[in-house]
């Protein structure tokens, strides 16, 4: 059978080619090109987290405030034991001359001195040690010369984890230590850290009104009692889960004073006339965090610290390190990907060293680009999401190059896996038949070169 094409039949089925391809691909003749060629610049987020597919799982830490630079107040700091102090007393062994030593506090909360022995200095304040320390002498030398001073904290701890050359417990000796500083002790900040997850205890502390409900009825308001109460007998109502009222005594005929409201619950809370608020007993000023007879509250606030960022020099990252600080270091390029389906080159790729941003679109171009029946808008990204759970979604890395879908930062073990369709193998096999030679040439099947230009002479036997 022999085919026979004019170059007009040739341009006209080229343009139906272009047209068949589709409408919604950046090349006509080939889907698996893909990009914007815009002239108008656009910005898109980079997704570090798919919602649809992780859904328990939070987006941990929050960026530093202004408070987290601030440096640490260590006037009401306590001696325990560990910490080291020097002493300088006169005329212990010689008129007017001095004895300095330096001593650790023992694990029970003395230092030994010259002369007098053990002296107990846990729990003082520094500003207390000389006194106690002089009177202390004062049994041996009379009216003595004494000077003392805590030189070594070591009451206040931090840890360092994760990624990082020295994981460890640290002391923390000076009240304005940043992280950096804090990272270089423990090694510095390796080349492929990505993040710094800082675990700080903090007290609740602020006025009473903030911690109650402004729901609250007022003691007085029994229709609110009433609604709040209908679950029945011994539900509970106002700031305190202590606070019971039974249900038959609140009646119309036999509703009680304040007072003796008061009196029916041992809840830290009252009700204040003048400002129609709760109260806590013992006056509106008597917050510190704790109510009466309870036990400090504290919570844990989580920052976030770009590790990379901060080593370039953005000082507000550099926070100071807080006593009982935990700090986790994590790093990027731990691990690998995996590519399959119609791309270049299928198989693992680890990411790389130092990337925070090895999105879906670079793991694509590392892996040679899309194969020749890829269809861009088919790729299917499977993740781990949980214990033994793995999730699917697709993706289109059409709209990615578009500029109309944001990229995604893919994580180690992450499965890319680009589809295809119906029509690509057909469309391929028009491509490739339609090939452009010189000009608008066609190839011509080597069976029927000789009836085009004649049998090739013969050389002849040799």
């Amino acid at each position: 059978m022999r085919l026979f094409f004019t170059g007009k039949t040739a341009a006209w089925t080229g343009l139906a080619l272009s047209f068949g391809a589709g409408c919604q691909t950046d090349s006509f003749v080939d889907p698996t090109v893909t990009g914007r060629w815009e002239h108008q610049p656009t910005t898109l987020p980079i997704l570090r987290r798919i919602n649809a597919i992780e859904i328990g799982e939070q987006v941990v830490g929050e960026i530093p405030s202004r408070e987290d630079l601030i440096e640490n107040d260590f006037s009401s700091y306590r001696i325990v034991p560990g910490d080291v102090v020097t002493v300088t007393a006169f005329d212990v062994y010689q008129p007017g001359q001095p004895v300095t030593v330096d001593r650790v506090v023992d694990q029970s909360g003395f230092v030994q001195l010259p002369e007098i022995g053990l002296v107990q200095v846990e729990g003082l304040l520094p500003e207390e040690l000389s006194p106690s320390i002089r009177s202390a002498y004062g049994r041996l030398l009379g009216a003595p010369q004494v000077d003392a001073a805590l030189v070594q904290r070591t009451g206040f701890r931090f840890t360092i984890n994760g990624f990082i050359a020295q994981p460890n417990v640290y002391s923390l000796l000076r009240s304005d230590l940043r992280l950096l500083e804090a990272l270089s002790q423990a090694g510095g900040i390796l080349d492929n850290a990505q993040y710094a997850i800082v675990r700080r205890r903090v007290r609740l502390e602020g006025p009473v009104e903030d911690q109650i409900d402004p729901e609250s009825p007022s003691p007085l308001d029994l229709e609110g009692l009433l609604d709040r109460l209908e679950g029945g007998a011994g539900a509970s109502i106002g700031a305190s889960e202590d606070t019971f009222f039974d249900v038959d005594f609140l009646s119309q005929d036999s509703l009680p004073e304040v007072q003796d409201l008061e009196k029916m619950s041992d809840s830290p809370w009252q009700w204040d006339v003048a400002s129609g608020t709760w109260k806590k007993k013992g006056g509106e000023n008597n917050w510190s965090g704790q109510g009466v007879g309870e036990a400090p509250v504290f919570i844990d606030r989580v920052l976030r610290i770009p590790l990379q960022e901060l080593r370039r020099g953005d000082s507000n990252l550099d926070i100071v390190i807080r006593p009982g600080d935990s700090i986790l270091v994590e790093r990027v390029g731990d691990g690998n990907i995996y590519i399959d389906g119609e791309i270049a080159r299928p198989g693992p790729y680890g990411i790389p060293v130092n990337e925070p941003y090895f999105t879906l679109s670079r793991a694509i171009t590392s892996a040679g680009g899309l194969g020749p029946l890829a269809e861009p808008d088919k790729v299917d990204l499977r993740r781990i999401v949980g214990q033994d759970r793995e999730a699917i979604i697709r993706l289109d890395l059409a709209g990615i190059r578009n500029g109309t879908e944001p990229d995604v930062v893919l994580r180690p073990s992450d499965q890319i896996i680009v589809g295809t369709g119906f029509w690509n193998r057909p469309m391929f096999v028009l491509r490739e038949g339609f090939r452009t030679g010189y000009g608008f040439s066609l190839r011509l099947d080597r069976n029927f070169g000789n009836d085009v230009f004649g049998a090739p002479p013969f050389a002849g036997p040799r």
